[in-house]
């Protein structure tokens, strides 16, 4: 048995939780996998194609679910993740 080491807590805002209420199931198992691979290898996992954004508010950071799909975060603490919104192109 292999045993993962959780890297990073994310925490998901409500707006958040009412984006992924309202898709389809489909859709929100493919954030829910990017979600658990984020959380297991953190943000530099190359098929999360995570990237910054500098704001007037400090970073905000994006990486990909799918080819279409992406969502936002910024770091809380070290290892707290708050997911701030998602959307797809």
């Amino acid at each position: 048995m292999q045993i993962t080491t959780i890297k990073f807590s994310l925490v998901l805002t409500s707006k958040v939780q009412k984006q992924l209420d309202s898709l389809s199931p489909k859709d929100c198992k493919q954030y829910d996998k990017a979600f658990e691979c984020f959380a297991n290898n953190g943000p530099a996992y190359r098929s999360l194609r995570t990237h910054r954004y500098c704001s007037k508010d400090g970073d905000i950071w994006s990486s990909s679910a799918s080819r279409a799909k992406r969502f936002y975060w910024r770091y809380k603490s070290a290892q707290m993740i708050e997911v701030t919104h998602i959307d797809s192109h």
